[in-house]
């Protein structure tokens, strides 16, 4: 009887050291925002999606699912307003064509962004993709002002530019020298 008693105090003991308490309370209990991620067809084949894959460094969606059923879901999540929050967001191009999806130079951008969210207010992920250049950038809903600063990179097309222009300027300087 004494071992079986001990043996359930361990058991409990146990389960109670694997709970965990939040290390922030619970955004609908507090004034709070909501963020929302978007999407945008560009044609038959292409969708961009614009996302926030963390909140503060915990993840909010599983950034490798991009199955076809989610990638036109525009999640939502709450955040607790008033204070610096810092979302670790993306933008890519989803083709629906498998093959292009493996093999097709992607159009993709990530970066974090830090703001301050506002009580009640809406906050949007949006974002541009285009082979010169790729942002993200988040907005509030409302206004549509840009919150944050906008994370950007140079895309395929820029750097084939940057790469043809290097490579005139070479032959021009080696013309020179003849």
């Amino acid at each position: 009887m004494r071992t079986a008693a001990l043996s359930l105090s361990l058991i409990a003991l146990a389960v109670a050291g694997c709970q965990t308490t939040p290390l922030a309370p619970d955004p609908a209990t507090v004034p709070h925002a909501q963020l929302a991620s978007s999407h945008r067809d560009v044609d038959s084949d292409r969708t961009d999606v614009f996302r926030v894959l963390a909140v503060d460094g915990r993840e909010v969606i599983d950034p490798t699912d991009l199955s076809p059923k989610s990638v036109e879901i525009d999640r939502h999540q709450l955040v607790a307003a008033g204070r610096a929050t810092q979302l670790r967001v993306d933008a890519l191009a989803y083709y629906s064509n498998t093959a292009r999806r493996l093999f097709w130079d992607a159009l993709r951008v990530q970066g974090t962004i830090d703001f301050v969210p506002a009580a009640d207010a809406s906050y949007v992920v949006r974002g541009e993709l285009t082979p010169e250049r790729s942002t993200v950038w988040l907005e509030n809903a409302a206004t549509h002002e840009v919150v944050g600063t906008k994370v950007s990179v140079a895309g395929h097309a820029a750097a084939a530019a940057e790469a043809a222009s290097a490579a005139r300027a070479a032959e021009a300087a080696a013309a020179k020298d003849e």
